[in-house]
């Protein structure tokens, strides 16, 4: 038998071979995690005795996080008396609802719907379909609310933008995924930083941007991606600021310009290997 995929040796068999199934129940609940439980459980077709159960019960009777791995790997299945103790914890209410009942658990629903984490995952994977009692505590969180309208309403969530559009991040998530266009009242937020300016240039307008370009030529990188890849082409307004970087003066010299740009030249050899990448493109 390969005792490999038990995750077993034979120091640990020669021991448990000596004992009944009793005792092998009590040592190994006793003495070793709970995924090597379920491999000795395996390994002696122990899973059937109700002895177990009332050891696993008593042994992590406070641990909402181990009783689930055992209803879920030794017990295989409902495990009532654990219960009450799997529903205390958010997180392992959702996995035991998921993966052991493979349903709704409405017993347990009051406590997962208190963290957005975990009502936004139950209603993504259990319920299938938006949970109107839990929206208020997903509508807190940015990033639940988010993934919530992505995932569960599959479209716009008008009562969570006022709180999406105050995130940058989200805001231009928000906009591209959900929205699949410009968001007007969010960009306001959105241009006052350089890089989701770049972003929500390039995805979301998919053109220049006017009104957010004094933010975005402020920063060396975002203005050479910007002139790359939205104007593609030499933006004059932009070079004193991307010249005052050694990466990005040679980055924009190479893939925009097409040529060398002398005045940058002075910055660009304050680095040994951006200027030889400089000198490499131009053949100097």
């Amino acid at each position: 038998m390969n005792l490999s995929k038990y995750r077993l040796n034979k120091e640990l068999l020669i021991i448990f071979d000596h004992l009944t199934d009793e005792q092998k129940i009590e040592t190994a609940i006793q003495k070793y995690p709970v995924k090597d439980v379920k491999n000795i459980f395996t390994y002696y077709e122990l899973e059937q005795y109700s002895y177990a159960k009332k050891l696993i019960l008593d042994k992590y009777k406070n641990s909402p996080e181990d009783l689930y791995y055992c209803a879920r790997d030794i017990i295989g299945g409902h495990w009532p008396e654990g219960e009450p103790t799997i529903m205390k914890d958010p997180e392992y209410a959702y996995y035991y609802a998921i993966h052991v009942i493979k349903g709704r658990w409405p017993e347990a629903e009051s406590v997962i719907m208190a963290s957005p984490e975990c009502a936004y995952l139950y209603s993504r994977d259990v319920i299938k379909g938006r949970w109107p009692e839990a929206e208020p505590t997903i509508i807190k969180n940015v990033t639940y609310a988010y993934a919530y309208s992505r995932d569960v309403i599959k479209g716009r969530w008008p009562e969570t933008e006022p709180t999406i559009m105050k995130d940058i991040a989200y805001a231009y998530t928000y906009s591209r995924d959900i929205i699949n266009g410009r968001w007007s009242e969010a960009e306001p937020t959105i241009m006052t930083n350089a890089e989701y300016i770049y972003y929500y240039s390039r995805d979301v307008i998919k053109d220049r941007w006017p009104e957010a370009e004094p933010t975005i030529m402020t920063s060396p990188q975002y203005a050479y991606y910007y002139s790359r890849d939205i104007i593609k082409g030499r933006w004059p307004e932009a070079e004193p600021t991307i010249m005052t970087s050694t990466s990005y003066a040679c980055l924009y010299s190479r893939y925009v310009i097409k040529r060398r740009w002398p005045e940058a030249e002075p910055t660009i050899m304050n680095d040994s290997y951006f200027w030889q990448l400089y000198k490499d493109g131009f053949k100097l």
